[in-house]
């Protein structure tokens, strides 16, 4: 009797732990849910209302080959009383230089993606920028275009370093050409500062980057800026620009007796916890003065960082699209790859690689040559699942863990 007492007592504890486990994990996951009832909204409405008090939009997509982002972009763009306030589109990906194609293209009476060519091919890695999205988003530009009044028509820039590769011959040419990327941010800056006559042509606009140049107040541990372009804009026009992430797998950083990195899930899964309580619908919301964004700072720099910086410093707010799971890898376009470039590109190999690594891809590749080895890789690639997402953590791994 007494054994069997004890037994019944000993299930009863465990129930009750269980069951105390759920309601704390639940108390724990209630502010996050808290803030998408309350303060979320469209991703849509919440882009076109925030245009009316800032001057710019700079969007971090968390990864340039991510495929949502830009579905995101073309449906903005397309949208009517984004036309009526926005008139530029910043891009990263293309450098200064090359804006004459961009303007080619857009200006063009017939749509030729051929025109478009030497923007794409002469990026700061010299071996091209063939990501389909940039050629979606920009094919969505060049209709909407046609059916705008001139005054109305959107103006695409490239803002990146310029790129001149008929210069640059030798190895040493190339280590002087990586000289100038220091200056990469605030190059950024000062162009579209140009391109929008400083906030003065009483027209909006859109910064399409990454995380390294969206942050807009992440510090180091001597309490110095990351100096970027988002911070450039924050400290020096306050109240014009305004920072928003895709929210994706996050980069971290772990150091022991070396520094591993790895893709993961921000706050142990709490973040995607509280999107899937709420229906993984798309929803867009502010970080300023709620927990997600108290979340303590995630990213690059997170190695040197100054004590509680948080991800409202880095970021104004978050556009949740879909859960990580189901965020995709963007297609690769082959035709840029034309006969002409890759024979360039067997000598720009020879000058961005040694020989021992050239011999080392041509033997991973199973080909007999550098130009077998060119013909293998530049093709069309085909839009996947993300492959990152397969190596995130459980989404209810926050539930165990003391944050």
């Amino acid at each position: 009797m007494r054994l069997f007492t004890y037994f019944t007592f000993f299930i009863f504890f465990i129930i009750q732990t269980i069951f105390s486990q759920q309601i704390n994990s639940d108390k724990r996951l209630q502010p996050y849910i808290d803030v998408l009832t309350k303060e979320g909204r469209d991703p849509i409405d919440f882009v076109l209302n925030t245009l009316k008090d800032h001057d710019l939009i700079i969007f971090d997509d968390a990864l340039h080959t991510a495929v949502e982002p830009f579905e995101f972009y073309q449906e903005l763009i397309k949208t009517p009383a984004f036309n009526n306030d926005a008139k530029y589109i910043f891009l990263e990906a293309v450098s200064i230089n090359k804006q004459q194609y961009i303007d080619a293209y857009l200006e063009s009476e017939t749509e030729s993606v051929e025109i478009l060519y030497p923007a794409f091919q002469d990026g700061f890695s010299g071996l091209g920028w063939s990501y389909k999205t940039y050629f979606d988003l920009l094919h969505t530009i060049y209709m909407l275009n046609k059916s705008l009044p001139l005054d109305k028509r959107l103006k695409v820039f490239g803002v990146a370093n310029p790129t001149y590769w008929s210069e640059i011959k030798t190895i040493k040419d190339v280590e002087l050409f990586r000289k100038t990327l220091i200056s990469f941010d605030f190059l950024m800056y000062k162009t579209i500062l140009s391109e929008m006559n400083e906030f003065k042509s009483g027209k909006k606009g859109i910064f399409l980057t990454n995380t390294r140049h969206a942050y807009k107040n992440i510090k180091n541990k001597k309490n110095e800026y990351y100096w970027n372009t988002g911070t450039y804009f924050y400290q020096w026009h306050p109240g014009k620009t305004y920072s928003i992430r895709f929210h994706n797998v996050n980069l971290f950083f772990v150091k022991s007796e070396k520094v591993t990195i790895k893709w993961d899930r921000i706050g142990n899964g709490i973040w995607d916890s509280a999107f899937k309580a709420y229906g993984n619908r798309p929803i867009a919301f502010t970080l300023k003065d709620n927990v997600f964004g108290q979340e303590d700072y995630i990213g690059n720099h997170m190695l040197d960082v100054w004590p509680d910086q948080t991800m409202y410093d880095a970021y104004d707010a978050l556009i949740f699209l879909g859960p990580l799971e189901m965020m995709h890898k963007t297609a690769k376009v082959g035709f840029m790859y034309t006969k002409e470039f890759k024979k360039e590109l067997e000598r720009r190999y020879k000058i961005l690689f040694t020989e021992e690594q050239i011999k080392k891809e041509i033997a991973e590749y199973n080909v007999k040559n550098l130009k077998e080895l060119i013909d293998e890789i530049f093709v069309a690639e085909p839009q996947k699942l993300l492959p990152q997402a397969n190596s995130i953590g459980l989404i209810d791994l926050w539930k165990n863990k003391n944050n």
